[in-house]
């Protein structure tokens, strides 16, 4: 279910901003946001995990012991499994914290919507089943989704450069890079950031 998460991804690019927008100012110097873009791109890698890779360790079914625990909590919801106990995350809430912490809301909340509540639009007969859930024994997740991105991506922050049409509010920057699966494809890759509560945030996937 690859196309899955590439739904996900352009359903929440929609909400993505014009960055030529006239009411804003000058963008900052680089010198000025570079700390904090290198930070929240830094701390993007473990959410992206959750939202574009491989998501949480599960109970797959197959093995003896994770089907006794199917068995033991009379689970037998044939498109989730059973989220570990031992896991980075523990509820929906702390997943929807962790990405507040680096993505702008502008964008995560439709992303947000699409993982945790799923999507359907009926005009093209689309659909796309929530990738999280939970009731009040634990936390699932839904096993036919294929993860989009199976490396993580490495930045050259040296080379980062700020591109035209940025401003005050909104801000590109072009970066090379790399995925640690294909270290010796360098590409040049555009992300996007947003000022708001005071600092700035993801405003496009970083993986």
């Amino acid at each position: 279910m690859k196309k899955g998460l590439i739904l996900i991804i352009a359903v929440a690019m929609v909400v993505l901003p014009m960055f030529s927008c006239s009411r804003y100012g000058p963008p900052p110097e680089m010198e000025e946001v570079y700390d904090r873009l290198v930070e929240v791109i830094e701390e993007s890698h473990e959410v992206n995990v959750l939202l574009f890779g491989a998501g949480l360790p599960t109970y797959a079914r197959g093995d003896a012991e994770d089907d006794l625990i199917h068995r033991y909590y009379n689970f037998s919801d044939s498109t989730r499994e059973y989220v570990t106990p031992y896991a980075k995350f523990a509820t929906i809430t702390d997943m929807r914290e962790a990405i507040a912490r680096v993505y702008g809301s502008e964008y995560r909340e439709s992303l947000m919507e699409s993982l945790f509540t799923g999507y359907a639009d009926t005009g093209v007969s689309v659909s796309l089943p929530a990738r999280y859930s939970e009731d009040e024994k634990a936390m699932y997740q839904n096993k036919n989704i294929t993860p989009l991105v199976t490396g993580t991506r490495v930045y050259d922050y040296a080379g980062m450069r700020m591109l035209k049409g940025s401003n005050q509010r909104y801000i590109k920057v072009e970066i090379r890079s790399y995925t640690e699966d294909c270290p010796e494809e360098w590409v040049k890759v555009t992300l996007s950031f947003v000022y708001e509560n005071g600092n700035w945030y993801l405003n496009s996937p970083s993986c």
